[in-house]
């Protein structure tokens, strides 16, 4: 094997194990802050408010991470939630859903709605409070934010003392091409049947 086919295998191969290992770790938040948001909601008596289908990823219909919830609302609905709303959380206010009502938990949702700041103040109308938001975001760091089918945004959104701190940068298609491109680079230099030019 050559050296440049060697090289190819292992940067892709360390590439796959940081994309699995942030995904795990992506995993594991999802179900601490669904956790946390559970108790909040019981805590204050307020219904818990799930955007996103649950088991809308290829991973997640594997290894579960968090629940519906009190209510579940997604552009496609939820199949296995038993109250769901179909809305887009960019068209606000959703119905059903009154002003300062409820605890809100946001996975990996925000990445890929066509408009963040309607998609988050839908979220705080709801919330009515940053302390009353969970939102658990795609490692911006990770190909998965740049790559994923339909991902806009990437970054983070986090509540700290009663205010949120929303740091998310659009995800241009330059950005996109390059990865792609890089990726096809090394997949072709590791895979390139010997004696092919």
């Amino acid at each position: 094997m050559s050296v440049s086919k060697l090289a190819a295998r292992v940067v892709l191969t360390y590439v796959g194990l940081v994309e699995g290992s942030a995904a795990l770790i992506r995993g594991r938040e999802r179900t601490a802050a669904f956790q946390s948001a559970m108790e909040r909601a019981a805590a204050l008596g307020r219904r818990l408010v799930v955007i996103g289908d649950p088991d809308a990823g290829l991973h997640t219909r594997l290894m579960r991470a968090y629940g519906c919830g009190d209510v579940c609302i997604d552009m496609n609905g939820c199949p296995k939630c038993p109250v769901t709303i179909v809305a887009d959380i960019t068209k606000g206010p959703i119905a059903d859903i009154a002003d300062d009502s409820a605890v809100v938990f946001v996975s990996c949702v925000l990445e890929y709605v066509s408009d963040l700041n309607a998609a988050l103040r839908e979220v705080s109308r709801m919330a009515g409070s940053p302390d009353n938001v969970f939102v658990v975001n795609v490692q911006p760091w990770t190909l998965t934010a740049r790559l994923y089918p339909g991902a806009r945004w990437r970054g983070s959104v986090s509540s700290v003392d009663g205010s949120q701190t929303v740091d998310m940068k659009s995800v241009g298609l330059e950005e996109k091409l390059v990865l792609t491109g890089a990726l096809g680079l090394a997949l072709a230099a590791a895979f390139w049947p010997k004696g092919r030019t």
